[in-house]
């Protein structure tokens, strides 16, 4: 049984098999780094923006947040029309179609003309977009880099990513603001612009790949339909697929039971300003960066599988411990840690995806997946509300590390080889 560090067993220098390949990597962790900063100061503006058309309408406000992330509805049908097309074209299109809505939004927002019907709009459609180009990223991967260079190409696009909607974006968003209101939505259309003009160098590369079954095969809704269920039945009859799936949903609920009800445990609990809980979220982020820093380096020490219960392990004993010792400088350090073994799986995830899923259906795979992930969180975010307030707020910490602990069995005798592909 393999450890999991490596796809196929003989695996040559990635330079010499890909020509090129750095730099077509570069321009795709480029292009990731710059949507993200665009979506990092549009997510810190555009809640900004609905309270101030709203008179600060906390319901409306929410919808038109809930409303960017409803298009991961609809994931597993993105996931197979991204299989049907090429998916750098599948990217760059995207990329513009954002660009068009926030300019659009831009203008609207000059003109003190952005009623919240047309922001719920905006933000779906490009939720939608969002969902296309995500999907898109990571099936084109494979087709960029040699297998061995998997984790580290994906854990380069996840830190790219963490930093831009992390670290750089919401505080250049809340400033742009600030300073003038439309700003933070022009540079959001700028960094798509520009994104989509990296991402024409992939064309050539991509091109010359397997890129699934598009060609000149017509987009009919009996055929979309057939081939999202075709989907959806490999990731519930693969047996590796379907145990990742169950163990990010728990993932999901866990994560989300505690940030949930995170900023009223940094008031209530710890006793902090209402201040301390963005310095928390800052902790997570940094902890998120590390993780994707060494989370390539770890793959390859300890393999997939290895790797994919330290994850588990050690974001079960971080929350656990913050249940069992609820003191602030813990917390902090906790939530970091906790970060960074939720990146080292989604490195190892997403590139065991990219191994063992079959290159015409990896779009269908990948949003399947993604929206398992995604589905959990909100059972998650009222899961942790309801505990904290009929039993405590130490509860959704509790209850997330021992749901993580449940979890590890079945990881343990996970297979990794692309030889099992068709396991039941």
């Amino acid at each position: 049984m393999s450890d999991g560090r490596s796809g196929s067993g003989t695996s040559a220098d990635p330079a010499s098999v890909r020509p090129g390949g750095t730099a077509v990597l570069r321009r795709l962790v480029t292009a990731n780094a710059l949507s993200s900063v665009g979506d990092g100061a549009r997510f810190a503006a555009l809640p900004l923006l609905a309270a101030s058309v709203t008179g600060g309408d906390a319901f409306l406000v929410a919808v038109v947040a809930a409303a960017g992330r409803a298009a991961w509805l609809s994931a597993s049908v993105i996931g197979t029309l991204v299989d049907r097309m090429p998916k750098h074209r599948a990217m760059i299109g995207a990329d513009l179609a954002r660009c068009a809505l926030l300019a659009v939004l831009f203008l609207l927002v000059v003109g003190g003309a952005a009623p919240v019907a047309v922001l719920v709009l905006i933000a779906l459609l490009s939720g939608v977009a969002e969902v296309f180009f995500d999907s898109a990223a990571q099936a084109i991967v494979p087709a960029l880099a040699e297998d061995r260079e998997l984790e580290r190409t994906n854990a380069r696009v996840i830190a790219a990513q963490i930093t831009g909607t992390g670290f750089v974006g919401p505080p250049l968003g809340a400033a742009l603001w600030a300073w003038w209101q439309p700003l933070p939505f022009l540079l959001d259309a700028l960094t798509f612009a520009a994104s989509a003009l990296l991402l024409t160098g992939l064309a050539k590369r991509a091109s010359g790949a397997r890129q699934g079954g598009g060609g000149g095969r017509r987009q009919r809704v009996r055929g979309v339909l057939r081939d999202t269920w075709t989907g959806l039945a490999l990731l519930g009859r693969h047996r590796v697929f379907r145990r990742l799936m169950v163990v990010v949903a728990v993932l999901g609920v866990a994560q989300q039971a505690v940030y949930a009800v995170l900023v009223v445990y940094v008031v209530s609990r710890l006793g902090l300003p209402s201040s301390a809980y963005s310095l928390m979220l800052v902790a997570a982020a940094v902890g998120s960066l590390a993780g994707a820093r060494t989370a390539a380096a770890t793959a390859k020490r300890l393999g997939t599988r290895g790797s994919l219960v330290l994850s588990v392990a050690v974001s079960a004993v971080s929350y656990l411990a913050v249940a069992a010792l609820p003191w602030w400088p813990l917390v902090a350090v906790m939530l970091a840690v906790n970060s960074a073994a939720v990146v080292l799986w989604n490195v190892c995830t997403v590139s065991l995806r990219q191994r063992l899923a079959p290159p015409d259906m990896l779009g269908r795979v990948t949003s399947g997946y993604r929206l398992a992930a995604w589905g959990a969180m909100p059972v998650g975010a009222a899961l942790g509300g309801t505990l904290a307030e009929r039993t405590g707020l130490d509860a959704p910490w509790a209850m997330a590390g021992v749901l993580l602990l449940a979890c590890l069995p079945l990881l343990w005798g996970l297979t990794t080889t692309r030889e099992r592909v068709g396991d039941e």
